[in-house]
């Protein structure tokens, strides 16, 4: 949607109930509604010096939306506890309209069911006394039920986590792969409405409740217009599903947590994999370098390869390898340049059948955490013999030894729950927590996924 068409969006755009994420708290300023009639009239006869005018037209300058770019996608109003799924699905449409023109047509309920619900041998699983749509959950549990499946010829080929500081790189994850998913304080914050713009600003979070999806900014965009004027010009421009169908400016003053690219394709029909995700953040090591490998079964054409970078860059080498590990079919060198989930398209593709598809890390091997009950929930893996293999003391050694510990390191880097972000916190437990970061335990499968041409 253009600005200089933005209309329409009287007070009823506030009484749509922007609540939090889980829908059962309303925004701190519940007066933003019923007030905003009157301040417009009143702005309406103030002096042009007593008060900005509501005739805005951004430039060209510092200015960019993806809504102008995009003619299928849709911002829907979300159900229940649901905003992250609607963030991330909106991240998903935008990337999957920019690079092949086709709408994504994904169902939120389908990936509610799909991340936590019994459908599956591993993962994620609620507790039956918790309804799933209103827990909330983490962006990382998306990348890691949806990065190893191909449904309706559509995979998730990467999860860029962006530091959420930095203005530059979210504008060009936007610009270049589609909409940004961030986390806002929805709870403590001041909304409303200048002119047709829906405003939102607070100075401090006091607790990151909610997920939005970054499609644009306007970097001029006034200061003044905000419910309580903004330190700076400046708001990005962003599809808030408490809304529907609006597009909300939330000042550069906000801080924001996490941000996360998700993008798609629909270039491969099949993909094959053994790990639950890179939920915990968990990797293995075995020196300067960490060689690690998944052996697969299945014949078709290996198009590319997909893994879990779990610091901000790292070198890789990748070789497929026939199962016993004999002889090399191909070779290719790559550079994770992000942390988070990517794929790696290979030069050439290569026919396969019993093969390895064998990875050198340079910083460190991606893998499945153990089993954890939570109070709210519980994380299932599991691993059999012959599927993921170390490289180490010269010969390769299948995960599921019973020493493997004593031949490899552990360890973590952040986790979903170590920002400030709502979801889960409210539900786990001390020891829930203490478990999920602890950096001792029990590795699983090697998250090395193998991605088949169409």
């Amino acid at each position: 949607m253009n600005k200089r068409i933005l209309s329409a969006l009287t007070a009823i755009c506030l009484a749509a109930s922007m609540t939090a994420c889980a829908g059962s708290s309303s925004q701190t300023d519940s007066s933003a509604a019923s007030s905003s009639s009157a301040e417009s009239s009143s702005a309406a006869d103030s002096s042009s010096e007593a008060a900005p005018k509501y005739d805005y037209v951004h430039g060209a300058d510092g200015y960019y939306n993806l809504a102008e770019e995009l003619k299928l996608f849709k911002t829907p109003m979300q159900q229940a506890g649901t905003c992250w799924l609607y963030a991330a699905r909106a991240s998903m449409q935008t990337s999957c309209e920019k690079a092949t023109g086709k709408e994504l047509k994904m169902e939120i309920y389908d990936m509610l069911e799909a991340i936590y619900g019994e459908g599956k041998q591993e993962g994620l699983f609620v507790n039956s006394a918790i309804n799933k749509s209103d827990l909330g959950g983490y962006q990382q549990f998306v990348t890691a039920r949806l990065s190893g499946e191909c449904k309706d010829g559509i995979t998730l080929d990467s999860s860029m986590m962006i530091d959420p500081t930095d203005r530059e790189a979210i504008k060009s994850a936007v610009r270049t792969r589609g909409g940004v998913t961030v986390g806002i304080d929805s709870r403590n914050c001041e909304v409303g409405m200048f002119g047709t713009y829906p405003t939102l600003i607070y100075k401090q979070a006091k607790i990151y409740d909610h997920a939005v999806t970054v499609i644009g900014w306007d970097d001029h965009f006034p200061k003044e217009y905000f419910k309580t004027p903004a330190e700076q010009d400046g708001a990005w421009i962003v599809y808030n599903s408490n809304l529907g169908g609006k597009y909300q400016y939330i000042s550069y003053s906000s801080p924001l947590e996490y941000a996360i690219s998700h993008t798609v394709s629909d270039k491969y029909s099949d993909v094959q994999s053994y790990d639950a995700g890179n939920v915990m953040s968990s990797y293995i090591k075995t020196g300067d370098s960490t060689k690690a490998a998944n052996v697969f079964r299945k014949k078709g054409k290996l198009a590319a390869v997909g893994t879990f970078n779990n610091f901000d860059k790292q070198d890789i080498k990748i070789e497929i390898m026939s199962a016993d590990f004999k002889n090399t079919l191909y070779t290719q060198n790559a550079s994770l340049g992000y942390q988070g989930y990517q794929t790696v398209e290979l030069t050439k593709p290569v026919d396969v059948e019993n093969y390895a598809v064998v990875i050198t890390y340079s910083k460190g091997a991606p893998v499945e955490g153990e089993t954890i009950g939570f109070a709210v929930a519980s994380y299932k893996t599991s691993i059999e013999k012959g599927q993921s293999f170390v490289f180490t003391d010269g010969k390769w050694k299948d995960m599921t030894d019973s020493d493997i510990n004593k031949v490899i390191k552990t360890d973590k880097v952040h986790s979903f729950i170590d920002g400030d972000c709502g979801a889960w916190k409210e539900f786990l437990t001390s020891s829930d927590i203490e478990a999920i970061k602890n950096p001792d335990f029990a590795p699983g499968n090697v998250c090395i996924k193998a991605l088949y041409a169409k």
